[in-house]
């Protein structure tokens, strides 16, 4: 059931065809809950495997240009601005007038203001359309999802988009706003987790019991989704996977640039971003983020 039902009169798109391309985890789940709404899809994939779980409900598409010519409205989940600007410069370059792209990935939001405008100029459409949410919300089509561009694009794609995001489709302003809500949610979300790298190490290095520490500030006014989730990873050094430590080390450049760009000093993001950086040095970029503790504690054991 759709969160924004079509009234009666409103157009109903043909249940436009819909071309998705990136099927990772959060893409497939978002992909499957397209398919399962009755939309005819057409997916592609640099992986071949992704692809496998499409193959009996959805058109593989050969290559971007067939996907492009028998879509209507082209969703982008992508590792970030590098290969979403790729991506939509090659569809420019095909023909796109009267097309929709909607970029979910979490992209450098300058990035996504200058693809508005040269989709724009193209003929077709374009908006940034930030994901909050796990995978696992994904395929529950339970995310949140924060839409830049204008308002018509919004509003066409608004039933679509609703297909996976149960807990609400907002609006948030011009092109690229969608995606500094997103960084400025992730901004927050991954320092928490640096906060909390570096409290347990140094807390279990004097010896505390870190488990019951971990219990008592639970009861605060500390506590928190994020605290219950990543402090108990680190505490208990399982470092489950869920948000890679790469993924968070892009998250926050992005963020990084925004602030240079704005003449701002950053005075607490460096800290988180150096601590990043050399968790990806050390080689733990496609582990989870939550290993930034690893980091400390190595560094606290070698002094």
């Amino acid at each position: 059931m759709l969160l924004f039902p079509l009234q009666t009169g409103e157009k109903e798109h043909h249940m436009k065809r819909i071309g998705f391309i990136g099927l990772g985890r959060m893409g497939s789940g978002i992909c499957h809950q397209l398919i399962s709404k009755g939309y005819s899809t057409a997916v592609f994939d640099i992986n071949a495997t992704n692809l496998q779980a499409f193959a009996q409900i959805a058109t593989i598409a050969a290559d971007k240009k067939e996907l492009l010519e028998s879509s209507d409205v082209i969703f982008l989940s992508l590792p970030g601005s590098v290969q979403v600007e790729e991506t939509v410069h090659e569809f420019i370059s095909y023909g796109i007038s009267g097309k929709t792209i909607i970029d979910l990935s979490t992209s450098y939001p300058l990035s996504s203001k200058e693809l508005y405008h040269k989709v724009t100029a193209a003929g077709g459409f374009f908006a940034d359309a930030s994901l909050t949410g796990t995978p696992t919300h994904a395929e529950q089509g339970a995310l949140i999802v924060t839409v830049g561009g204008d308002m018509e694009t919004y509003e066409d794609c608004l039933p679509i988009i609703s297909t996976f995001a149960s807990r609400g489709v907002h609006y948030i302003g011009g092109p690229g706003a969608g995606n500094i809500a997103k960084l400025a949610n992730n901004y927050l979300s991954i320092m928490y987790v640096a906060l909390y790298a570096e409290i347990f190490p140094l807390a279990e290095k004097l010896g505390f019991d870190t488990q019951k520490l971990f219990e008592i500030i639970g009861q605060s006014g500390v506590s928190c989704p994020m605290y219950q989730s990543n402090g108990a990873k680190i505490v208990n050094k399982t470092y489950d996977p869920s948000f890679s430590l790469d993924f968070a080390l892009k998250d926050i450049t992005y963020v990084k640039r925004l602030f240079d760009e704005q003449q701002m000093p950053s005075f607490v993001l460096d800290g988180g971003l150096n601590l990043l950086r050399l968790g990806h040095l050390k080689g733990y970029g496609s582990n989870d983020l939550s290993e930034m503790a690893r980091v400390t504690r190595e560094l606290m054991e070698h002094e």
